[in-house]
């Protein structure tokens, strides 16, 4: 039961850690453009979605590191001269994030991530070797390496937040920079809108005609779109020539009265009215 439970607890933190990556990243893109992640309204399953492709590498960095740590304790339980060398010096190891934290200022982008990231596993090394097993230990010892390992686990779980949030940062600034660059190309299907009524879809590249063929249950045609996000019933577009700087971003939603097309291939991305 006790085993069950432990993974219940690591399952529901490496839940939270998916949605806060998720919304982190989505909430540093949105701002690189002026927005907010609210304005998407974006649900449970989408944060956690978002989050899986970005935390591959991370999730290969962890095992290596955990593949390291196991291979290391081998190493120094096969000698135990090894271990009585070593094990005390792993008490300081704390001063190295300590150390990275003094040189901030010098480059925070670098910093921001690497700070974390080194606390984690020095702060793990320090615990080890203050509660390092010791033949028959009285019952204040016990209670001594409980606190020890109770706070160095707050720590940690702090540092993984902060690094989550680090990460997310860089990994949602990425996306933004794609995204500046890459509307026109295929990253951004082509849309087209038709619409009983105007719409009032005008400039970045946008081309609104009137419908004139007869019997058409539509008014409105707009093309030059491309597809920015969906969620749910809400559809977000841009112009073909829109920009972070300066762009807008549509919402509509596909209905009786609004017809949304997605186009693909040269035909949807000509230039002038076409696409």
């Amino acid at each position: 039961m006790e085993l069950l439970g432990t993974i219940g607890s690591l399952v529901s933190l490496f839940a939270a850690v998916l949605f806060y990556f998720g919304w982190a990243s989505t909430d540093a893109e949105t701002r690189a453009f002026e927005l907010r992640d609210s304005v998407f309204r974006l649900s449970t399953s989408d944060y956690l979605l978002r989050s899986v492709q970005a935390l591959f590498l991370p999730a290969w960095l962890v095992v290596g590191v955990l593949l390291a740590a196991v291979v290391l304790r081998a190493w120094l339980t096969k000698n135990p001269g090894r271990a009585e060398s070593v094990v005390p010096r792993l008490r300081w190891s704390w001063l190295l994030p300590v150390g990275l934290l003094a040189c901030y200022r010098l480059h925070p982008a670098f910093f921001e991530l690497a700070i974390p990231l080194t606390a984690i596993p020095c702060l793990l090394a320090t615990a080890y070797a203050h509660t390092r097993p010791r033949p028959e230990p009285d019952a204040s010892e016990q209670r001594h390496r409980l606190h020890i390992w109770a706070l160095t686990l707050v720590l940690c779980v702090l540092s993984l937040f902060w690094a989550v949030t680090s990460y997310a940062g860089i990994v949602g600034r990425g996306r933004a920079e794609e995204a500046a660059r890459a509307v026109d190309t295929a990253a951004f299907p082509s849309v087209v809108v038709f619409s009983e009524k105007d719409l009032m879809i005008r400039g970045d590249g946008v081309c609104h005609q009137r419908v004139s063929g007869k019997g058409s249950a539509y008014g409105y045609r707009y093309s030059g779109l491309r597809l920015f996000s969906v969620s749910g019933d809400r559809i977000f577009l841009v112009g073909r020539d829109w920009s972070p700087a300066q762009g807008t971003l549509w919402t509509v939603r596909e209905s009786e009265a609004v017809r949304v097309e997605y186009v693909s291939g040269v035909v949807g991305r000509k230039e002038g009215c076409g696409g």
